[in-house]
């Protein structure tokens, strides 16, 4: 069974309340059209009314491409164990009982995957929509975590508010003659890349978050921490 439809006719957390109150499985496809014309396609795998992967391709190699950007592994390595993989097991899983992720990585990936895909399609506005329901999910997309679609929900919230924050920043950092990114996927893929690396407490899971939390969120971009210089090219890729 399949339910199709535009974003102007049904809003993404309508979606994925649906999604949540129905306890549903399957696979959540976006599609829209920029003013030049180009297609841009997002995927978002669900079962049992919880989120468990993301991507924007249906070529299995999301989540390898993601866990090569943080280099933890060579990719010799990580390919390696990829194609060692049981098709009937989520790969982060696989790859953090042979060693090679720690949980607390496996949890950042989640979370980059996750804030990936829905920084970009809470920006969609009329942008076509189709659930399919009951498809299988790739396993080689899955970090073995899951989230539920109650808290996606929230999470969207959330994004529309942190996008107000940092356009309000970047207007009073322009006139500093700062030239940090304007685009806010990539400033909060790399905030949270900073609080990983340096060991800061976010997590944009947590339903709790006041306006005073999400100002904070934003404070952390405009701070000078470091992180990895592997990681600044990495980051530009979430876009």
């Amino acid at each position: 069974m399949s339910i199709t439809g535009f974003l102007s006719d049904f809003s993404l957390p309508e979606i994925f309340r649906f999604i949540d109150q129905g306890n549903k499985s399957g696979l959540l496809m976006l599609r829209s059209r920029s003013e030049s014309g180009a297609a841009s396609s997002y995927y978002i795998w669900v079962e049992n009314g919880q989120f468990v992967a993301a991507a924007n391709r249906l070529n299995n190699q999301g989540l390898l491409s993601l866990i090569q950007q943080y280099e933890w592994v060579s990719n010799r390595v990580i390919t390696k164990l990829a194609q060692l993989c049981p098709e009937d097991q989520p790969l982060g899983l696989y790859l953090r009982h042979q060693g090679a992720l720690r949980g607390e990585q496996l949890e950042h990936l989640f979370q980059v995957q996750v804030i990936q895909q829905l920084c970009l399609v809470c920006q969609l506005t009329d942008a076509q929509f189709r659930f399919d329901q009951n498809v299988p999910i790739p396993t080689r997309e899955m970090t073995g975590l899951q989230l539920p679609a109650s808290i996606i929900e929230v999470l969207l919230q959330k994004l529309v508010v942190l996008k107000q924050l940092f356009a309000a920043r970047n207007l009073r950092y322009r006139g500093n003659g700062n030239r940090l990114s304007e685009n806010f996927c990539q400033q909060l893929g790399l905030t949270m890349d900073i609080t990983f690396f340096h060991c800061l407490k976010l997590s944009l899971f947590d339903t709790n978050y006041t306006l005073a939390d999400l100002a904070k969120i934003v404070d952390i971009y405009y701070r000078p921490y470091d992180i990895p210089k592997s990681k600044f090219s990495a980051a530009k890729a979430l876009i």
